[in-house]
């Protein structure tokens, strides 16, 4: 299931975001919603056997979509809650505690400094004051080589090709009748958990689950949200801005 390769990328993230953060003075390198069970049928089924590529199809014809979950990779617990637009993101990511909140533009990456994150990216307490609550763009010297660790998951092809194009990789059993949202629904589970999906056609993904690690929720497909750049007031512009 993708869920572990998302949740490395976001671990990945997490530490390249800690470990650039430097002192300023010196360049560094949907709503939740539970599934219920219904007597209803949900049709047109879907073959087992094609549920990895409809899934796929599905996000291909989509450009938009959120993404929202938590879940635990090699003893971190993680949580996101991502919005991905054509060109575009939000959201934040948190893990084991610190809040990372992301913003991309185009080819702009935006990440907001929280307390948490300041702490644990060991940052002086002098320089601390300057960038606490405080975003820092990509395009500046102490945000550099941060939007590389983030990319992947902050485009929405990237994200939808990489992650959800594995499920073409699991064998699954036959769907069960669900609703997730009041909408008909199949849930088909493997040996690494289970994926439900929309029943009727284009098949999206509603949600990957793992009893021992969480659940990642997929919603508002194919509806972008629009993203503004930060005001001035809250961007970095101390040393290496």
């Amino acid at each position: 299931m993708p869920r572990l390769r998302l949740a490395a990328l976001l671990t990945a993230g997490t530490f390249a975001l800690a470990g650039c953060a430097g002192t300023p003075s010196t360049p560094a390198a949907a709503g939740s919603t539970t599934p219920a069970s219904s007597t209803a049928p949900a049709t047109p089924a879907l073959d087992a056997a094609k549920v990895g590529a409809a899934i796929s199809d599905a996000a291909k014809q989509a450009s938009a979509v959120h993404v929202k979950g938590t879940m635990a990779q090699e003893g971190s617990a993680i949580n996101l809650d991502l919005q991905l637009n054509p060109d575009s993101a939000s959201g934040t990511v948190v893990k084991d505690g610190p809040e990372i909140s992301v913003l991309r533009i185009g080819e702009k990456y935006y990440f907001k400094f929280s307390d948490s994150l300041v702490k644990q990216a060991g940052v002086p307490a002098s320089a601390a004051k300057q960038l606490t609550g405080k975003w820092v763009s990509s395009k500046a010297k102490i945000g550099e080589g941060i939007a590389d660790a983030f990319k992947v998951f902050l485009d929405y092809k990237s994200f939808t090709e990489g992650t959800l194009g594995e499920l073409q990789k699991t064998t699954f059993k036959p769907g069960e009748p669900t609703t997730l949202a009041g909408a008909p629904a199949l849930t088909f589970s493997s040996t690494d958990g289970t994926a439900t999906v929309a029943a009727t056609e284009p098949h999206y993904l509603l949600r990957m689950a793992d009893p021992k690690n969480g659940a990642i929720e997929f919603g508002d497909w194919n509806k972008p949200t629009t993203v503004s750049e930060p005001p001035a007031a809250e961007i970095y512009s101390g040393p290496g801005s």
